[in-house]
Order: structure tokens, then C-alpha cells, then sequence
């Protein structure tokens, strides 16, 4: 690791940790929904054996039915759970390229250390993706039913004005008889 590369990763770390907590406060709300409704579902569940009797059919067919009534998004449930995994395990990797780098630049007679400098650089490879990418998705997911509502409307778009045009051009026509 040079001397050179150390602080970059030192002024770069901190920056993409900043963006990544940013984007992290703005899904607050959404993981914590997330995890109030899975808690909500356990909750029904340990009720359901909260007594030392088993529970009836009918019992185990009303949470059953509960549960599946509020697990609708169990998809989007698993996709916050695994930004939420992304995003500490990101922010560990940025933390531990920081801690790496200021403790290489307060030791300087420890000389390049290659190991470390390889560990840096692919935490913030992999810190830049993850800013870059978590809205991306989150953008192409928001509008992914719509685009090909879009396509189809660019098709009956083309038609329209072609028959417009001829339509236009036969009223034109019509006016010069």
C-alpha cells in the first residue's frame, strides 16, 4: 500500500460510509415496517402455544389465515432484509478499510502491505456499487410494471399520429374540392 493510495482510501472511506447512511435514514421507515409486521406474525404464532394445551385446527387455520393475510409482501420482505444485510455488511467493510488505512498511515515504518491495500480497494469497489446500485434497483423495481405499459403506449403513439397525419391530410383534400 503506498503512501498515496492510504489517504485516498482514508478521504474516499468516510464519503461512501456518509452516502450509504443516507440512503440507509431514507428506508428507515420501510425496514422498520418490515420487521414490525414480521414480529406482528411472530407474535400470533407464540400466542398460538402460549398454553400448555396444543392448539385446536381452527385456531391454527385462523392465525394460518392471519399471517397469510399480512405476509403479502413476503417478497419485498425478503428483498429489505437482504438490503438491510447489504448495507451493515458494506458499512463494515468501509470501516474496516478506514481503520486499516489510518492505522497504516500512523505506523508509517510498516512499509506496503499488500494484503490490506487489495482488502481497501475492494471495500470501496464494493461500497461505490452498493451506493450506486441500491437506487438503481429500487428505481428500475418502481418502474418496472410501467415500461412496458410505456412500450405498448409508444406503439398505439406511432399509430395514432400516422392516422392523424392521414386524417389531417384527407380533411385537406377534402377542402381543396
Amino acid at each position: 500500500m503506498s503512501e498515496t493510495f492510504a489517504a485516498t482510501v482514508a478521504g474516499e472511506a468516510p464519503v461512501i460510509l456518509l452516502v450509504a447512511v443516507l440512503e440507509i435514514g431514507s428506508r428507515t421507515g420501510t425496514v422498520r415496517s418490515v420487521f414490525e409486521r414480521l414480529g406482528r406474525q411472530q407474535g400470533l404464532i407464540d400466542d398460538l402455544y402460549s398454553t400448555e394445551q396444543p392448539p385446536t385446527g381452527p385456531q391454527v387455520e385462523a392465525v394460518g389465515v392471519a399471517i397469510s393475510q399480512s405476509g403479502r409482501h413476503a417478497v419485498a420482505d425478503v428483498f429489505v432484509m437482504l438490503y438491510v444485510a447489504s448495507a451493515v455488511g458494506v458499512g463494515c467493510l468501509l470501516l474496516g478499510a478506514e481503520v486499516l488505512v489510518l492505522r497504516w498511515l500512523a505506523i508509517p515504518q510498516e512499509g506496503p502491505v499488500p494484503l490490506q491495500a487489495a482488502f481497501c480497494l475492494a471495500a470501496l469497489v464494493l461500497g461505490f456499487a452498493w451506493v450506486m446500485s441500491v437506487p438503481m434497483i429500487r428505481m428500475i423495481i418502481s418502474i418496472g410494471g410501467h415500461a412496458m405499459a410505456v412500450v405498448k403506449g409508444v406503439r398505439r403513439s406511432t399509430r395514432f399520429y400516422r392516422d392523424l397525419r392521414s386524417h389531417r391530410q384527407e380533411s385537406r383534400d377534402g377542402r381543396r374540392r
